[in-house]
């Protein structure tokens, strides 16, 4: 396009007609309305034949002035309407003083004169009312000054005649707080609060336990959800004044336009506002177009620009590209099917639609491909085709049975759901499906209507420009502006469903680390397996290794009883009766084994207990350098079995070891970007460990680097300095390690203990162990001084009693005014003080491991039949129980009676639904078991 690009919506803004006498200024004023912009105005009013007329007659007079005064008009209401009774008048006292003045008649110059006179009169009439407009207009649409004729024009729901939509309109460029304000729907000054605290590097369990009172008390996963946003933002912002600069570089923005870079609210705005200014790709249709020297003509056929194009002026008989009308008339089509397609106003016309009109996602089974005659040799060696007409992609029926649901799917974009676009997507990753996006015409219809009224209801009209634009809109949908849709659909849709992935697996992963860990307990931990026999290890009740061994109840020449005593024997000899029993392969068949050890009598039925335990990640962390190092001299399949043991024991000190994304309680985790994952998966991790507390003269290394604050770097440092200069005696001691500063020490502080045991029994400052905050001793010390109460005595049973009936009795406000701290902050302390020690913080959830004595086979269920359970993964779309057979069953969501559920709750569920050959079993939520007591069973 020549001169700047149009990137204007649909009012017409108020323009500058220039009428000038002379060739040179003529140019000058042809490439200035070339560079005008090209929005939607109304139809042509008197005013404008006007100046139509006006134009006409500065061309003729071209060429016999060759000096005037460009005269310049504000097309306004008060001139539309003033002009057809004042400019009569005022022409014809002209034309009277013209002819006494000039004994000599030239109708030409007169003419010209005349019409001059006349714009000029008006135009002087006008310069006040402009310039209040001008003035008032600034305060609105940014220095827009929208044509009052628009006004005319009845309301529409398309934006084609409402000027700039509501994200064009920009009073000013926005601060990160005001946008995080607007798009998370949070208080401008606690926005602006958090803003600052993630710009100072705080921590999100930092944040909402110490700094609840400067975020109205959002919860740890909704501050986590504004964080994101806020690195969404200040991207959104980096981007933009990368464009700026980029552009003002190649001078082709003015401050106007600066300014409209700098307000988009989001990357899609932002690439509506930047489309314009991206030059084609080489070697594309329209650069090879414009490099014939088609551009100008393009541009006049698109905004109606003087002189009409004739095509056959265009045609070059020695240019092969040239050489004949249709050739030419091809390439001015490709030049405007990409102006049209670039344009903002189409752009946001078409994400508009989009968001109103019916679009279908359509999935159908991929077709196998026929073999050709001239097929190489080496395809030969591709599977063929089943007789259930499988894709030769596949090589499982099983895989392929997954996607049964799509293979003839249908839905209307804005229904579908999370699990859905993640299935579809995996599906045609892997060549099972087809999809595609469909849309009526009546999108195309609107769309092409939109453009029309953009382009085509001014300038000059000849069946020339309808022929053209037809062709080039044609072209611009089919192969531009329809695949856009298409991509910015699957995009949104990717982008939604993968949050919602994370999410997912975020809220699962939390739910699964802050389990009740079962201490005081030795446990047998069974890594089962066919061929290499089942793995054992078990663990003393400070989870440190007391035996380790192999067996093999399931070789075709082992002895079923013989090895059921081998494994009685161990139990016996180091007094355990629990086994935790990993879920992988050959977990059921072992599961079905320790069923009939029971029933043989080799087990104690009234002491031995069994529990399932994900083995998600054991092989993984197994290989790693971290088991490398605790463990050097064991085998490999030895430590998968301890870390089974050990997440009985503890489950988060035994789950931080492995890379949150290997811990399968989520939903088609693997189809999320693994960058993104992390960081959600890590930040909840940090917020667990940090919510837990650790003993900073015990913790390893793998859970001491997810305490808020610290990173794996600063959790050596720390482990290196208490083995060189022992345990630490106080919090403060922290600041001693190198690497530890006072921001990472306040971070920090509050989520670390001084353990009496860890440091002889004796501690310097008992508040060591809670969880004040260093920043808040002297508060609690005022507060155990009102109560009489003694800081050695913190823990006791009288001591919390008293500090719970102080917090009862006094006025929590007053108390806040007299200490000046905010009431949040001193009800922290008043909590930590009226806890025990060595309390931990999981046993709140009373998520228990479910414990069992025998299992039922799936042949062996039947509908109606009522069975409990525990659930062990929580999607979208509903929950898996574990109630005690080979596979686990779906709670759909339709069957949840609006119960919330979460990994480890206990359920009542009744069957509705049996598939023995596929091992799915559907149940209904009947009821929910408030359990807390370790020693529940499933039988």
């Amino acid at each position: 396009m020549a001169g700047r690009p149009r990137r204007q919506a649909a009012t017409r803004t108020a323009q500058i007609i220039e009428i000038s006498d002379s060739e040179d200024d003529n140019s000058v004023s042809k490439n200035k309305r070339r560079r005008r912009d090209s929005s939607f105005s109304p139809p042509p009013t008197k005013s404008t034949r006007i100046d139509s007329a006006a134009r006409k007659l500065s061309e003729r007079a071209a060429t016999s002035s060759s000096s005037a005064v460009a005269k310049k008009r504000w097309p306004t209401e008060k001139s539309n309407k003033s002009q057809a009774t004042a400019a009569p008048e005022k022409r014809a006292k002209k034309d009277s003083k013209s002819t006494t003045k000039s004994k000599k008649k030239q109708d030409k110059p007169v003419n010209v004169e005349v019409v001059q006179e006349s714009a000029e009169t008006i135009a002087d009439e006008q310069v006040e009312l402009v310039a209040e407009q001008q003035i008032d207009t600034h305060e609105t649409t940014d220095g827009q000054c929208i044509s009052n004729a628009a006004k005319d024009i009845p309301p529409r729901n398309s934006t084609t005649y409402t000027g700039r939509s509501s994200f064009w309109a920009r009073r000013k460029v926005w601060r990160v707080d005001e946008l995080l304000a607007e798009k998370e729907n949070v208080e401008p000054g606690t926005a602006k609060n958090i803003v600052q605290l993630l710009e100072n590097e705080n921590t999100i369990p930092f944040i909402c336990r110490y700094r609840r009172d400067l975020i109205n008390h959002i919860t740890p996963e909704r501050l986590r959800d504004i964080k994101n946003s806020y690195t969404e933002i200040v991207e959104l912002r980096k981007r933009a004044e990368t464009i700026v600069t980029q552009l003002a570089k190649e001078q082709q923005i003015d401050e106007e336009v600066r300014t409209e870079i700098l307000c988009a609210k989001s990357n899609e705005e932002l690439e509506f506002l930047y489309a314009p200014y991206k030059p084609a790709s080489k070697g594309s249709l329209a650069e090879r177009a414009k490099a014939l020297g088609l551009g100008d003509a393009a541009d006049r056929l698109l905004f109606g620009e003087a002189p009409e194009v004739r095509l056959e002026s265009l045609v070059d008989r020695n240019n092969i590209d040239l050489e004949n009308v249709e050739k030419v008339l091809q390439g001015i089509c490709h030049i405007i099917s990409h102006n049209i397609s670039k344009h903002t106003g189409v752009l946001e016309e078409l994400r508009r639609l989009q968001k109103v009109h019916r679009i279908v996602l359509k999935c159908t089974k991929s077709k196998t491909p026929a073999p050709s005659s001239g097929t190489k040799a080496s395809n030969s060696l591709k599977p063929k085709t089943n007789n259930n007409d499988n894709s030769i992609h596949s090589k499982n029926k099983t895989d392929a049975s997954k996607y049964e649901t799509y293979y003839d799917f249908q839905q209307d974009v804005r229904y579908l759901k999370p699990h859905q676009v993640l299935a579809i997507n995996r599906a045609e990753k892997q060549k099972f499906l087809s999809v595609k996006i469909i849309t009526a015409d009546y999108v195309k219809n609107d769309i092409k209507r939109f453009t029309r009224e953009l382009f085509m209801n001014e300038g000059l009209r000849y069946p020339l420009r309808n022929q053209v634009f037809e062709q080039a809109f044609e072209e611009c949908y089919s192969k531009k502006l329809q695949p856009l849709l298409s991509r910015q659909l699957r995009s949104d849709l990717n982008e939604s469903a993968k949050k919602a992935a994370i999410d997912v697996f975020a809220q699962n992963l939390k739910q699964l680390l802050l389990q009740s860990p079962l201490k005081g307990e030795r446990i047998l931990g069974i890594d089962p397996g066919f061929t290499n026999g089942c793995k054992l290890a078990l663990i003393s009740e400070t989870a440190d290794v007391l035996e380790t061994g192999v067996i093999y109840p399931h070789a075709r020449s082992s002895n079923v009883e013989e090895v059921g005593e081998q494994l009685a024997k161990m139990l016996v000899r180091h007094n355990c009766k629990i086994i935790a029993l990993g879920n992988g392969t050959a977990c059921r068949e072992t599961e079905f084994w320790l069923s009939n050890l029971f029933d043989w009598d080799i087990l104690d039925k009234n002491t031995i207990r069994y529990s399932i335990v994900s083995e998600q990640g054991a092989s993984i962390y197994s290989c790693s350098e971290v088991a490398r190092k605790e463990f050097p001299n064991m085998d490999m399949n030895e430590i998968s079995a301890v870390s089974i043991a050990r997440r009985l024991n503890d489950p988060l000190s035994e789950y931080v070891k492995i890379e949150p994304r290997h811990i399968g309680v989520g939903m088609y985790q693997h189809d999320v970007p693994e960058k993104t994952l992390n960081e959600a998966l890590n930040e909840v991790v940090s917020e667990c460990v940090s919510f837990v507390g650790v003993d900073i003269n015990t913790a390893s290394l793998s859970v001491l680097k997810h305490v808020a604050g610290l990173s794996e770097k600063k959790a050596q440092k720390i482990i290196e300095h208490r083995l060189s200069s022992g345990p630490f005696q106080t919090r403060k001691d922290l600041l001693k390690v190198k690497s530890i500063g006072e921001k990472t020490f306040v971070q920090c502080a509050g989520f670390i203990r001084i353990e009496p045991l860890s440091v002889g029994g004796k501690i310097e400052n008992l508040l060591d162990c809670t969880w004040v905050h260093p920043e808040s001793y002297s508060v609690a010390k005022k507060i155990i001084s009102k109560c009489k109460l003694l800081l050695k005595d913190i823990g006791s049973n009288a001591f919390i009693a008293k500090v719970k009936a102080f917090s009862l009795q006094c006025d929590m406000d007053d108390l806040a005014e007299d200490f000046q701290i905010p009431k949040e902050r001193l009800d922290i302390v008043l909590m930590a003080l009226q806890r025990e020690l060595t309390q931990d913080y999981r046993a709140e959830f009373a998520k228990r491991p479910l414990f069992k004595q025998g299992i039922t086979r799936l042949t062996e269920l039947n509908e109606g039949d009522v069975m409990t359970g525990a659930v062990t993964n929580i999607t979208h779309f509903g929950a898996f129980i574990d109630i005690g057979v080979e596979c686990n069953a779906l709670l759909h969501i339709s069957k949840m009676k609006n119960t919330e559920l979460s990994v480890g709750d206990r359920v009542t569920v009744s069957i509705i639904q049996i598939d023995i050959p596929r091992k799915r079993i559907g149940v209904r939520l009947e009821d929910m078991i408030k359990e807390t007591d370790s020693s529940f069973t499933l039988s």
